[in-house]
């Protein structure tokens, strides 16, 4: 008698609008036709991602899964991913139905047979988890109410007809932060700070619909009243940061991530592909679009493969579609404390300390084409690096990232209470986790990523200003200004190649 599968340990929200169940890889009980070890990974339990050419005869790849879902009596649907791109347009989610349904074991017994060459086509549907660090109070991690004295940053320049573009004409610089949201808060709910209205024909960006477009307004609770441990705030503290850093920035909430943090792999792609096609049709002066200069990835995924370093998959395509347009995207590392790969950061070239700047290890990683992956670890105050922080010969850059001071919703008020309280009410001791107040301290990679992120969307914007000329309308002229961007903030740069 087989042992029976676990059943999935929790649900991902789904960009149709549904939710699938998640299971998770325990190397103990997984067993590998193919050989090789594994290791623990979050994986959507009904769907694979299959990367070739939908309808086409001969996809060795695509027939194997169907034929594998047809052997063991599941329905099926293939769903091609809408958006431009060449990784969008040359992949297909297969979800399958049936009881105890398992896509680790499709997956084994679609490729089993299939050439080295084709079977990396296929893989398990990941599940990402944003890079919340949430270490407890006694030490850095977990958030803080706080106060931040002084008057909110300050725009330079007036706003225009549109909130990404000046009253000179000039196009502010975009940044895209693809979390949780941008809850309410006094900097983001008046002017044009934020682009809230971002649709495509008709729809979000993001996998969350339009009436939930504020992720982390109000946390989540039990019906005991506790909060659920959740990310509720984190794309609001990013997008305070990129604020701070760089004031005459718009931001793009492109909402993912549910308050538990957690987006697959495939919707993810959707997502971004998205909002390539967003970015594409603004460079070309679409009316309600806009150009993206920046995006930040705060989230990320352990490959099940514990040989293979180097996975390849539909999330990387389309995050390459994105920079071949010139589009700059950086990525937290992490807050495990680890040197093993985590993607997408892992997908970053390797580096070198070359003085005062960095260089690729292979000098061919680097090209002229399109911007890198930046990645971003977690800096203590005093420069050394955090250590709760990834790191790696791919973690590109530091930033600050320890109690670092950021917007949180002034909707947010846990269930906690104050220990001391008097009678009248007016004196009280800190409530741990009342926000009303706006802001907070919080420690985390996904805090550093922001910090570089506006560092290069100020660098943008101060050569738009130099030149006068608006925003770069061509594919050629972004690449080449975000190289520019990249080498005057990081000092990262294409190394010729030795002879």
């Amino acid at each position: 008698m087989s042992e029976p599968k676990p059943e999935p340990v929790l649900r991902v929200r789904d960009h149709e609008g549904g939710w699938r169940p998640v299971r998770e890889l325990d190397p103990a009980r997984a067993q590998r036709r193919r050989g090789g070890r594994v290791a623990p990974t979050r994986y959507v339990a009904d769907r694979l991602i299959v990367r070739g050419i939908p309808g086409a005869d001969q996809d060795v790849v695509i027939e194997a899964a169907i034929a594998a879902a047809q052997r063991r009596g599941l329905s099926y649907v293939l769903q091609e991913a809408p958006a431009r791109g060449e990784a969008s347009r040359t992949a297909v989610s297969l979800v399958v139905e049936g009881d105890e349904v398992d896509a680790w074991d499709l997956l084994d017994e679609a490729v089993t047979g299939v050439d080295d060459e084709n079977r990396v086509r296929a893989g398990l549907d990941h599940v990402l988890s944003g890079h919340r660090n949430t270490v407890g109070f006694a030490r850095p991690g977990g958030a803080r109410p706080a106060h931040r004295p002084g008057p909110p940053p300050h725009r330079v320049h007036a706003s225009g007809a549109t909130s990404h573009v000046t009253a000179e004409g000039l196009q502010r610089p975009v940044v895209a932060i693809v979390d949780t949201g941008i809850g309410r808060h006094p900097w983001f709910d008046e002017g044009d700070t934020v682009i809230r209205d971002a649709t495509i024909d008709g729809s979000p960006l993001g996998t969350y619909p339009a009436e939930e477009p504020d992720g982390d307004a109000v946390p989540e609770r039990t019906a005991e009243g506790a909060i659920i441990p959740s990310h509720a705030g984190h794309g609001t503290f990013i997008a305070g940061i990129v604020h701070q850093v760089c004031p005459d920035a718009a931001l793009l909430p492109v909402r993912v991530l549910g308050q538990d943090g957690l987006v697959t792999e495939w919707d993810l792609a959707r997502s971004l592909g998205r909002l390539l096609e967003y970015h594409v049709r603004g460079v070309s002066g679409v009316e309600e679009h806009s150009g993206v200069d920046v995006v930040i990835l705060a989230c990320g995924f352990v490959p099940e493969s514990v040989e293979d370093d180097d996975y390849e998959g539909v999330l990387r395509g389309v995050l390459r579609d994105l920079r071949r347009e010139g589009v700059l995207v950086v990525v937290s590392a992490g807050n495990d404390g680890t040197r093993a790969p985590v993607f997408p950061a892992a997908w970053a070239p390797e580096v070198v300390s070359d003085g005062d700047r960095v260089a690729p290890a292979n000098p061919t990683d680097l090209t002229d084409d399109y911007p890198p992956l930046l990645v971003v670890g977690a800096a203590n105050p005093n420069g050394t690096l955090a250590d709760f922080s990834n790191d790696g010969p791919w973690v590109t850059t530091s930033r600050p990232g320890v109690e670092v001071l950021s917007t949180l919703p002034v909707t947010y008020d846990g269930p906690a209470v104050p220990e001391t309280r008097r009678v009248d009410g007016e004196q009280e001791s800190l409530d741990a986790d009342d926000f009303t107040g706006g802001f907070a301290l919080w420690s985390g990679t996904s805090f550093a990523a922001p910090v570089l992120a506006g560092e290069l969307a100020r660098t943008l914007f101060d050569r738009r200003l130099a030149a006068g000329d608006g925003d770069p309308d061509d594919r050629s002229s972004r690449v080449s200004t975000a190289w520019d961007a990249i080498y005057s903030v990081e000092g990262l740069y294409v190394a010729e190649p030795t002879t």
